[in-house]
């Protein structure tokens, strides 16, 4: 199984004990996977801030990528299907600048390019927007007004014209307590890769079959 169990049940309090603090950090889901890649771990993808990474996902290859760092900032993964019956994920973190989008939604385009021909356009890519939210007077956690989603529509109608199934998924991005994690993780089972995953900031888990 490729898919781990990184999340926590309960955040853990500031400790008077830096140890203990620093032990807390390093349990962090985005710590965790980054001690993998710094053990030599070749199975794991990191995408950082105002980058984007297109990757293929395999029984023996890679089977994890992830972001960090979201506070403000607006992650995108496209997964879509391969004629080879595997996925290719294109993960994206920028910050919500206009000009971040622009460069955001370029790479996205760049990289769908490279693979166009390798894609099977038979089926729907799936599309998962992480992006910072606003808490209505309902109580609801809901996506601030953001240009990123229109743009990235644009893109992908260009590569897509059977459309695609979205996801949208807001993060809180104040009052954090401490150790919250800020990463957007993708996990495939490299057992079974219609198996997929997902922890949004926060360390909500989404579990998704991609019928492939």
């Amino acid at each position: 199984m490729a898919i781990q169990n990184l999340t926590r049940q309960i955040l853990p309090k500031i400790s008077l004990n830096s140890k203990e603090n620093i032990r807390f950090i390093n349990e962090m889901p985005e710590m965790v996977l980054s001690n993998a890649i710094r053990n030599g771990n070749k199975k794991i993808v990191h995408v950082g801030m105002n980058e984007s990474a297109a990757v293929r996902i395999s029984q023996r290859g890679v089977n994890t990528v992830f972001t960090d760092a979201l506070a403000g900032c607006n992650s995108v993964g496209v997964v879509a299907k391969t004629v080879d019956g595997k996925p290719l994920i294109v993960l994206s973190h920028y910050t919500p600048l206009p000009e971040s989008v622009k460069r955001q939604c370029a790479a996205i385009d760049k990289q769908l390019s490279v693979y166009d021909s390798y894609i099977d356009k038979s089926v729907k890519p799936d599309v998962f927007f992480n992006v910072r939210g606003y808490t209505d007077l309902d109580g609801a956690l809901k996506p601030q007004p953001n240009s990123i989603f229109e743009a990235v529509r644009n893109v992908l109608s260009k590569f897509f014209p059977k459309g695609v199934n979205e996801t949208v998924n807001p993060y809180p991005n104040s009052k954090r307590p401490a150790f919250f994690s800020s990463a957007n993780i993708f996990q495939f089972d490299s057992k079974n890769l219609n198996k997929l995953k997902m922890t949004t900031v926060g360390e909500k888990e989404h579990f998704i079959d991609l019928n492939y």
